[in-house]
């Protein structure tokens, strides 16, 4: 085997993962965002690519400078006036975030509106190639036109990045902003124009990161999944060298990865060489999640403050008494949830089935950011784990599946486990970047591999019984899942209630506070994370009996993204957030009559909009009832209120010596 050619070949691919993630390295260097939307933006701009030449026909030498030079710098200009505000006033890493995932979340949204989520790349519509593909060979090593481009590609913007930051007067400016704004703008250094550019030249590196890769079809699930894999190069990179994270894209996800997946060290078959090749087929997640969990001093600048801070609202978080217009609108809300299948078919209360599984899912991301104000990324892979745990136990084991939900339940707690360990030193931005990498790791190794016998492929899950009572039909399983509900939302009122939920309050709302008082933070976040696992877990298992059969497309890791967003818009701080982010995700597409894909366009926008709704949607519905009454009190007071008499000035009169002074002067007036 020619070691040589792996090598090279190698070097080729990997310069796409070094421009990406080039591009992260550079906006979150000169932003402190780190921009998880990277990847959507390279998306959009191959499609636009895609519709400009490959459709219209219009010339590759005036749509490709376009999309390089307009549209991706663009996109940077729009989103720097959007982070702007959160930068001036110095928001957490934590809102950041959220604002992120809701540009990640809006543009997937506007893509699927505008083009489906089909693959592209027909010979009547096909996908650009920036250069011809022409095959070459030097020295006995073979290589094409399209990988040459790659390398040079990334050697040009690493040289034109190294000119710019040392040797440019904008390059010192970019270097203040970083070492420290406030400073830079008592020098009279324009902070905001310095991240605008930083934006446009990242998001330009992205739009050529998409376009580069599209070829030869364009397949969103590849790019996306291949962005979320980038992430790896900057987090190697420590967010703050772009010499490493051009390096580490080459060498290690480029040079190494191949020449790692070109030995067999165990083998041809068998168990540990499936589990080397799915590791190989996974190498930047394994190198993400690695080095998210080696990097002790990897943290963001600024997270000293609350980890949930401008999305838990933690007036909204603590449990407080007794409310009777609580209590009024939980019964209504128990009363329709009741009475629900005899308003619906069987048809629709599919629909509400799918809901109610949402729902304690949803409460297990509650559970976590909510009461505790930690970010996870990874539900949807964590839920998945249940759910084929469950199947499994139930086809292979034949346990009962009652006893086989709670089998399942407890493998996410396990993943819950893992997901915690990082959480005893990370939060914030890098916490969720690991809980993603764990899901994905999920969905690679254990979902998609051969592993587990199964794989894919669809495992038929019974519904359960109980006592010789059958829950098969419709109206049967929709209310043993309200019962599971109702168990579910009991479990996690009981964690935030009483000694522990303060202490989770305490937690969330300053870390600092919470040792210094002696509160073991090491073993409530991991009962914490274990806890809402197995929450999700069970939701999860409830989710894939609502529909029949185990589905991995049901829980993909992009949806612990819009998840996450959907419960954070509704309300995060409550467990009524779960309750309406579940209606909403069920029912938004349905009302908009587009899939799921199209329909987080909507959540996308919310979660920008995220500051100016304190507690997310409940957070404003609960206090619209105060409001409206101050209004129409003040409104009263002012109409039933008479008008006083508006006091005027007295009329200015002469003094008293004066008033003399005109009298004797018209005395002798007279007498003359």
């Amino acid at each position: 085997m020619d070691y040589v050619q792996i090598i090279v070949i190698g070097i080729f691919v990997g310069s796409i993962y070094a421009i990406a993630g080039t591009g992260i390295v550079l906006t979150y260097k000169a932003t402190g965002v780190f921009n998880l939307a990277h990847f959507t933006v390279a998306l959009f701009a191959a499609y636009v690519l895609w519709q400009l030449n490959g459709v219209w026909g219009i010339s590759l030498w005036i749509a490709a400078p376009f999309v390089l030079l307009v549209v991706g710098p663009g996109i940077g200009v729009v989103l720097s006036f959007v982070f702007r505000p959160l930068q001036r006033r110095r928001a957490s890493t934590t809102e950041k975030l959220v604002a992120n995932l809701g540009v990640v979340v809006l543009f997937l949204g506007l893509i699927n509106i505008l083009w489906g989520s089909e693959v592209r790349g027909t010979a009547k519509e096909p996908v650009p190639k920036l250069w011809p593909v022409r095959r070459f060979e030097l020295g006995g090593i073979g290589f094409d036109s399209q990988q040459l481009a790659q390398l040079v590609a990334v050697l040009l913007v690493g040289a034109a990045l190294y000119a710019l930051l040392k040797f440019t007067f904008v390059g010192t400016r970019i270097q203040a902003v970083v070492d420290r704004r406030e400073l830079a703008e008592l020098a009279t250094i324009d902070a905001s124009r310095v991240s605008m550019l930083a934006w446009a030249i990242g998001c330009g590196l992205a739009a050529l990161t998409g376009v580069m890769l599209a070829p030869p079809v364009l397949e969103p699930t590849r790019i996306v999944f291949f962005g979320i894999e980038i992430l790896s190069v900057a987090v190697v990179a420590r967010l703050v060298s772009l010499p490493v994270a051009i390096f580490s894209g080459i060498l290690l996800l480029g040079a190494g990865h191949d020449l790692l997946a070109s030995f067999a060290p165990f083998g041809d078959s068998g168990f540990w060489p499936d589990m080397y090749e799915s590791l190989m087929a996974n190498f930047s997640v394994v190198v993400l999640f690695i080095a998210l969990i080696a990097f002790r001093t990897l943290d963001e600048l600024g997270e000293s403050a609350p980890t949930g801070q401008g999305i838990v609202a933690s007036e909204l978080g603590r449990r407080s008494g007794p409310n009777r217009a609580g209590m009024i609108v939980v019964g209504v809300v128990c009363a329709v949830a009741i009475a629900l299948p005899g308003l619906l078919g069987d048809i629709n209360l599919r629909y509400a089935q799918q809901m109610v599984a949402l729902l304690v899912i949803f409460v297990s991301i509650v559970c976590i950011t909510g009461f505790s104000g930690h970010i996870t990324l990874g539900q949807a892979s964590i839920a998945g784990l249940g759910a084929f745990f469950t199947a499994r136990a139930v086809n292979g084991l034949h346990l009962p599946v009652i006893i086989a939900m709670l089998v399942g339940a407890t493998a996410a707690l396990v993943a819950g486990l893992i997901a915690g360990y990082p959480a005893l030193r990370r939060k914030g931005l890098f916490l969720g970047l690991t809980t993603l990498s764990l899901g994905l790791l999920i969905d690679s190794l254990i979902f998609k591999s051969t592993l587990f016998a199964g794989g894919p492929s669809g495992l038929v899950v019974r519904r359960p019984s109980l006592f010789g009572f059958e829950f098969d039909t419709t109206i049967r399983f929709y209310y043993f899942e309200l019962a599971v509900a109702a168990l579910t939302l009991l479990l996690a009122a009981n964690l935030r209630a009483g000694r522990l939920g303060r202490i989770l309050g305490a937690m969330r709302d300053s870390e600092t506070a919470s040792k210094s008082i002696g509160i073991d933070l090491r073993r409530y976040k991991l009962f914490i994370f274990a806890a809402s696992s197995f929450i999700a877990g069970l939701g999860g298992a409830l989710l894939s009996m609502s529909q029949g059969a185990w589905d991995v497309n049901t829980f993909n890791p992009v949806f612990s993204l819009f998840w996450f967003v959907a419960v954070t818009v509704a309300g995060i701080s409550t467990l009524g957030g779960a309750a309406l982010a579940a209606v909403i995700f069920v029912m938004l597409p349905l009302a908009i009559n587009q899939d799921i894909q199209s329909a987080v366009f909507f959540l996308g926008i919310g979660a920008l909009f995220l500051g100016r709704l304190p507690g997310g949607l409940i957070g404003v519905l609960r206090t619209l009832p105060g409001r409206l009454t101050a209004a129409a009190r003040s409104e009263f007071d002012r109409v039933s209120t008479p008008a006083e008499p508006v006091a005027t000035e007295p009329p200015l009169r002469p003094t008293a010596f004066a008033t003399a002074v005109l009298a004797e002067r018209n005395g002798r007036h007279t007498d003359g």
